[in-house]
């Protein structure tokens, strides 16, 4: 239920009824009302405008007051590592690094970060004595993001708006809130209905052409290597194959209407047929997804989007959007909605984060705004993004099997696409079909693994030391955990999975004490009943995963 009240403070309480943080609205002048809305552990809250005409925000400075300075989990970018901090010490943050213009496309890419240095993105998670928080935005669909900065004094907080923000009166800002538990485990099962809540309803009336899945990337731009790749996804139970930039020539200035490489891939000799992939993997029923630039779409959405569903193509992938204020904002939800339209499915790289929209529009399978493999980053990290980035809705961190580059076990890697949320999966990143052990049994996993499903279930976890996550599909559950910092022995109760019976299949490090890059995996068969646990050991920077069966 929604309550209005006037410009005052809000008091949040803890589990226990104990004072967590105290938030005070800035001065909106006349007008202005807050509205506000109670959800279980959260309160949430918007500014809205009485009268005519439009209203522009130069600023929208909150202060969050939590009366210590507590652990917190920020960073200063989309792609940042969660390191943890203290709340005064997010001043000392440094800002992002400078992207090449080669990645960013013409000029730089306007995620706005830089300007706002000492300041982190959101959601932002604090830690404090028997509760964890979460502090965000909701439903922001065509209004500037916030971060968050450090206060007048230790304990403090206060937002930060990505530019200017123009409403048209009579209207409401997007929802502000905060989220409090007794633990990360607890914040995280109850995240995603707090988000529901936040958001505009789905504006796709039929939503059964939307259809989650596993994704192979066509790693080399030939047209042996694209049909290579139907037929790996086809023999290994994923759904989808993705052509990445450099299908249509130069990403920022080649033209998707008249697909061809780029002279300096021609000159080496690469053949390659973008239509005969495109018939081959509709012979074989594998969906297609083509990536797009923003430099492309800025000039000529509407006839590449008309092209792409003219070609049966299943989805598009936007490349580097722009990001931070209103307009890119808008402009964001707008290529969303104009790919509804065409019954498109949406993945968007590069900084972007979805702060609900997912809710209004069911066909953004993922997004990137996320340090994944791209980095490869330590397991801590790894670790602690289910309880921070993931609060925000699906991420694209792009496992990995046995890659050089890769800072952890084989079985930590293998947990990942059950411990991520993301409508689409993309394994296997920087593999080529060729590349790939496919009689290895531990890929049984992500064989077997779906990307829908009916029920999710945080186990246990601390941020950046654990994180153990099960989903059901059916009545089949999958567990995956991710290890850091030390060897851990877990020992997880069955009583989630039901009564009864189980076959489970464990999937973990071989040598618990081996933390080395790509430790091998081992696999195993087990017997266990409802009222007993699965115990497994763990590697520092390792992990493992389960399927779990009912025996009938």
């Amino acid at each position: 239920m929604i309550g209005a009240i006037l410009l005052a403070a809000i008091a949040v309480t803890g589990p226990d009824g104990e004072k967590v943080c105290e938030v005070t609205p800035p001065d909106f002048g006349e007008g202005a009302v807050i509205e506000t809305t109670n959800l279980t552990g959260a309160v949430a809250w918007r500014i809205r405008f009485t009268g005519e005409g439009a209203r522009t925000l130069e600023k929208e400075e909150w202060l969050f007051d939590f009366g210590g300075d507590y652990r917190c989990w920020p960073v200063s970018h989309a792609q940042g590592e969660y390191v943890p901090r203290t709340l005064s010490t997010i001043a000392g943050m440094p800002p992002m690094p400078k992207f090449a213009p080669v990645a960013a496309g013409i000029g730089e890419m306007h995620n706005y970060a830089r300007s706002y240095p000492g300041t982190s993105e959101s959601p932002l998670v604090v830690e404090g004595p028997g509760w964890t928080a979460a502090i965000g935005d909701a439903g922001v669909l065509d209004y500037a993001r916030i971060r968050f900065a450090s206060g007048g004094r230790p304990g403090q907080l206060k937002t930060v708006l990505e530019g200017p923000a123009e409403v048209s009166c009579p209207a409401a800002t997007p929802w502000r809130y905060i989220h409090v538990a007794r633990s990360c485990v607890e914040l995280a099962n109850r995240q995603q209905a707090v988000m529901d809540a936040l958001s505009e309803p789905s504006r796709i009336a039929d939503t059964s052409w939307i259809k989650p899945g596993k994704v192979l990337r066509v790693a080399a731009l030939t047209t042996a290597c694209g049909k290579a790749a139907v037929d790996f996804v086809k023999r290994n139970n994923m759904q989808y194959i993705e052509l990445d930039c450099g299908w249509y020539g130069q990403e920022h200035t080649g033209d998707p209407l008249k697909p061809g490489l780029a002279p300096e891939r021609v000159a080496r000799g690469d053949v390659f047929d973008l239509f005969e992939i495109l018939d081959y993997a509709k012979s074989r029923d594998v969906g297609v997804i083509l990536y797009v630039n923003r430099e492309p779409l800025k000039k000529n959405r509407d006839a590449i989007l008309d092209r792409l569903a003219a070609w049966g193509v299943k989805g598009v992938k936007y490349g580097f959007v722009n990001v931070g204020d209103q307009k890119w904002r808008r402009w964001v939800t707008d290529a969303i909605d104009a790919a509804a339209k065409r019954r498109l499915m949406v993945d968007i790289h590069d900084e972007y984060r979805l702060a609900g929209i997912q809710r209004t529009y069911p066909n953004v399978m993922t997004v990137e705004g996320i340090r994944g493999n791209e980095e490869m980053p330590p397991a801590p990290h790894n670790a602690a993004l289910p309880f921070t980035r993931y609060l925000d809705g699906p991420g694209d961190y792009t496992p990995c099997w046995n890659v050089s580059r890769i800072k952890n076990t084989l079985a930590h890697q293998l947990a990942m696409p059950c411990v991520y949320t993301s409508g689409w999966q993309f394994l296997f990143w920087y593999q080529r079909p060729d590349q790939i052990p496919e009689a290895d049994p531990a890929l049984d996993f992500w064989r077997e693994i779906p990307c829908e499903f009916d029920e999710t279930r945080f186990l246990d976890g601390r941020i950046g030391e654990y994180a153990v996550v099960a989903r059901r599909s059916g009545d089949k559950w999958f567990v995956g955990c991710l290890n850091a910092l030390r060897r851990r022995e877990f020992n997880i109760p069955l009583a989630f999975a039901g009564e009864g019976r189980f076959v489970v299949r464990v999937f973990r490090d071989a040598d618990p004490d081996d933390a080395r890059p790509r430790a091998p995996v081992a696999c195993e068969k087990r017997q266990l009943l409802a009222s007993g646990s699965l115990a497994v050991a763990a590697a520092a920077n390792g992990g493992w995963a389960a399927i779990i069966e009912p025996i009938e």
